[in-house]
Formats: structure tokens, C-alpha cells, sequence
């Protein structure tokens, strides 16, 4: 039924928008959209553009990526080049733009947001530490064959065998208005005028 409606209404406009509701205005009626189990959203009054329902998207499918944070083994050796080491750790997370959902803080993360810079120090072997809180489980892998290029000792919390695995689809949908979006389990679509 969603699907049927972007093709009936290509293009809207937002009028009103609630936590739970938006007002959208077609070429010739306003509709509103009720959320259902609500987990993201961006809306701004005043807004037109292309009007479209997913089950299958970007946004969906880093919604339930595993986390994990990875960690430096405490040891008694120094660790000779603590800059360089962040550096290539912060190299290495530049380029990745891709975000997901991190339930905890209930929002949409970056990887390079989550890197604990302050614990990569020259005596980070030593007393051990954070160095990516809650991060994708491959951006943790990638960051850990860095450590281990420059003789840091890594592991993983929770350990990578603990984590779940990912859902093979969504229970979330996606609604996209321009650029604005709404991600929820359901939408509820009814016609005012």
C-alpha cells in the first residue's frame, strides 16, 4: 500500500510535523502519516521533494550492524611511536563515511567520532584502554591490524564469537522526503482533505 502511494504522489510537501505524525501535502489532497515504532527521524516544515517507502535501504541495512570495542592489551613493553600509530588510525578512519545506528546513545554514529585518541599514548601498552568504543566489527579489524603493525596487542569486548549476528533484513521502514526521512516499523496513511 505505501509502495502505491509514492507512485500516486511522487512529490509532497510537508506541512506539520509531530513526533509521531506528519502532515504531507500532494498536488491535490493533504495526507496524514502516522509512525509506528518510531526509531530515527529528520523532518522540516516547508519541505518538498520526492516522495518514496523502502524496505530495502542503506539507512536499513547499518541499523543492526554488530559493535564492538576494541581494545589494547596492557604489557610492560612502550609502545615507540604513539603518534604515528595515531596517525595511521586516524588515516584509516577519514575516508569511511558510512554511519550506523548505535542503539546505546541513540543515534547515528561516524567510526572516526568513537576513536578514544587520548588513550593512544606512548604508555598505552602498558596500562592498556580504549582505543574504538563501539564500532562496526570490520572498522575494528581494519584499526587492529594497524596495532599490530606498530606491536600493540588487541582484543575485542565483547569478544567477536559473543556478538549477534545481523538480522538478513529490517524490521524497520524508510520514509524519504527529499532529504528528509522518517525510519519506523510501520506507517499508517489516511487522507484529510
Amino acid at each position: 500500500m505505501l509502495t502505491q502511494f509514492a507512485h500516486m504522489y511522487p512529490y509532497g510537501l510537508i506541512r506539520y510535523s509531530q513526533t509521531t505524525f506528519l502532515e504531507l501535502i500532494t498536488d491535490n489532497e493533504v495526507h496524514r502519516i502516522d509512525f509506528v515504532g518510531k526509531l530515527s527521524y529528520r523532518l522540516q516544515r516547508g519541505t518538498h521533494g520526492p516522495v518514496s517507502f523502502h524496505d530495502e535501504h542503506p539507512m536499513l541495512t547499518t541499523l543492526h550492524v554488530p559493535l564492538t570495542s576494541l581494545m589494547a592489551l596492557a604489557t610492560i613493553k612502550t609502545l615507540s611511536d604513539a603518534p604515528a600509530l595515531l596517525e595511521a588510525i586516524r588515516k584509516e578512519l577519514y575516508p569511511r563515511q558510512e554511519k550506523w545506528f548505535d542503539f546505546h546513545s541513540n543515534s547515528w554514529t561516524k567510526s572516526g567520532l568513537r576513536l578514544s585518541s587520548f588513550n593512544v599514548r606512548p604508555d598505552l601498552t602498558r596500562t592498556g584502554g580504549i582505543i574504538l568504543d563501539m564500532v562496526p566489527v570490520p572498522v575494528a579489524q581494519d584499526i587492529a591490524a594497524i596495532c599490530t603493525r606498530y606491536g600493540v596487542e588487541t582484543y575485542y569486548l565483547p569478544p567477536l564469537r559473543q556478538l549477534p549476528l545481523a538480522p538478513p533484513t529490517s524490521p524497520f521502514r524508510l520514509l524519504t522526503i527529499g532529504q528528509n526521512y522518517v525510519i519506523a516499523r510501520d506507517f499508517c496513511v489516511s487522507t484529510l482533505f
